[in-house]
């Protein structure tokens, strides 16, 4: 074999070897293309970026709010504000818990009973689970039963561990045991302890579950009085700064956060904030807010305020259990109306049916919305179909409004697999949003199934009609 041969085997041998290199990282950093497929015999379905449906709707939510005719009078105000301080203090005046611990232990040992996914998108051992429910420990629960407060925000776990549980490997952001965000100087009863102590069980007046002790502390009696008995503010806008009278940065409370007042000055509100102490207990100190940053609580229900509120939720991405300190649909209704003096459930179905709500799911789609143009009123009424809740805004092109925040419209293209367009975070859209594309479930206009007026009149008191 000659010199030009020989070097023409090598530079054979080469690419080859190149080509099958590249076609090993190819399938290794794409785990769902098979050795027999190629890129280009896959099925390319080009995405829309944009949709008329969503775009037409202005994201003004001044435009919305001024259209607002109702308002609470002041005997319903006050009615409302009784209400909610017994609902929302409830963690410190119950003498049990305020959840169904043997309901929490069955269902937390249906988790073993399917299949989940782990961050690293392969199935979970059942032996992980198995540990996780051995570390809860809930055959002895409650083991305490003991009045605390937060002093930090923190993430609410359905089971005592920070790492997520999926569905599917592709389930993400949806961690099964990501459940709420508590805001910092809530009161909540502390009930359990893992059994590394690592985490504890605790409850606040909407939401139950597992968090990370330092996270909260004991509050005695002493200091639970003074809470009780003061005025509060409330937190209108995220991520607001919050400083001691010493100089000291605290954790940055999110809307619907409330602390007990103890005066105004011209600038700020000067409050008091429970941070952690040398002990199991809380220090109960002064700090500073800013006016522009809280209100007092509640906030009456005005064109003004709706519009401060909903303005600021506007800016929060999409977050499923609060994960990231950001808001899923139901934590953004609950915010909405925690400034307003209204105390929602922390899930969807528990919202709407937390008072006298008005079936819509046997009307067809144009009596669904004449009905919501009778009886609805602009940021006081609740809108759910299965799995997501709507606050209704009013109209836009005689059309009806929503404030809500969402994930995604499934829809699937013939020939093409199943698509999400990502919506992810708080707008205001109609309820036919995405009707362009083939959606898998249809719109929320379809889907629609009850409606609920807040506050109803258990809340306020007055009597229905």
């Amino acid at each position: 074999m000659n010199r030009l041969q020989s070097n023409c085997l090598i530079g054979a041998l080469i690419m080859a070897a190149a080509a099958g290199l590249f076609f090993l990282l190819t399938t290794w950093h794409n785990p769902s293309l098979k050795p027999q497929e190629t890129v280009h015999q896959k099925q390319v379905c080009v995405q829309p970026t944009d949709l008329r449906s969503l775009s037409a709707v202005p994201q003004d939510p001044g435009r919305f709010a001024a259209a607002m005719t109702e308002s609470l009078n002041p005997v319903e105000q006050q009615q409302l504000e009784q209400h909610f301080h017994r609902d929302y203090f409830t963690p410190w005046t119950a003498s049990a818990p305020l959840f169904d611990g043997n309901m929490v232990y069955t269902s937390l040992q249906q988790l073993t009973h399917s299949t989940w996914y782990g961050e690293n998108r392969l199935p979970i051992e059942p032996a992980r689970l198995q540990s996780l429910l051995m570390l809860a420990d809930m055959e002895q629960f409650p083991s305490m039963h003991e009045p605390g407060i937060v002093t930090r925000p923190a993430f609410i776990r359905v089971l005592p561990t920070t790492r997520p549980l999926y569905k599917t490997p592709d389930d993400f952001p949806f961690d099964r045991l990501q459940f709420a965000e508590i805001k910092p100087n809530e009161p909540v009863r502390l009930l359990h302890t893992s059994k590394d102590g690592a985490w504890l069980y605790v409850e606040t007046a909407y939401a139950n579950g597992w968090v990370e002790p330092d996270a909260v502390r004991r509050v005695d009696t002493a200091q639970r009085e003074q809470i009780l008995h003061a005025e509060q503010v409330v937190i209108v806008r995220d991520f607001v700064k919050v400083q001691s009278e010493d100089g000291d940065i605290l954790p940055q409370p999110k809307i619907g956060s409330l602390y007990s007042l103890i005066r105004e000055e011209p600038e700020y509100w000067l409050v008091k904030a429970a941070v952690t102490g040398k002990d199991r207990y809380a220090v109960i100190t002064s700090v500073r807010i800013a006016k522009t940053d809280a209100r007092r609580h509640p906030l009456h229900f005005s064109p003004e305020n709706v519009t401060l509120i909903s303005a600021e939720l506007l800016k929060t991405p999409y977050g499923w259990g609060e994960i990231y300190r950001n808001r899923d649909c139901s934590a953004t209704t609950r915010d909405f109306f925690l400034t307003f003096g209204i105390l929602l459930p922390r899930n969807s179905y528990q919202q709407i049916t937390s008072g006298p709500s008005i079936s819509l799911s046997n009307l067809s789609n144009t009596d669904k919305k004449a009905r919501l143009r009778e009886l609805g009123i602009p940021f006081r009424t609740l809108l759910y179909h299965k799995g997501h809740i709507m606050l209704y805004a009013g109209l836009f092109a005689e059309q009806p409004v929503v404030l809500h925040t969402a994930w995604a419209l499934p829809y699937k293209e013939p020939g093409c697999t199943e698509q999400l367009f990502i919506l992810g975070k708080t707008l205001f859209t109609t309820l036919t949003a995405g009707e362009e594309l083939p959606l898998v479930k249809g719109t929320s206009l379809d889907r629609l199934d009850s409606m609920l007026i807040l506050p109803h009149y258990e809340q306020t008191g007055a009597k229905p009609d």
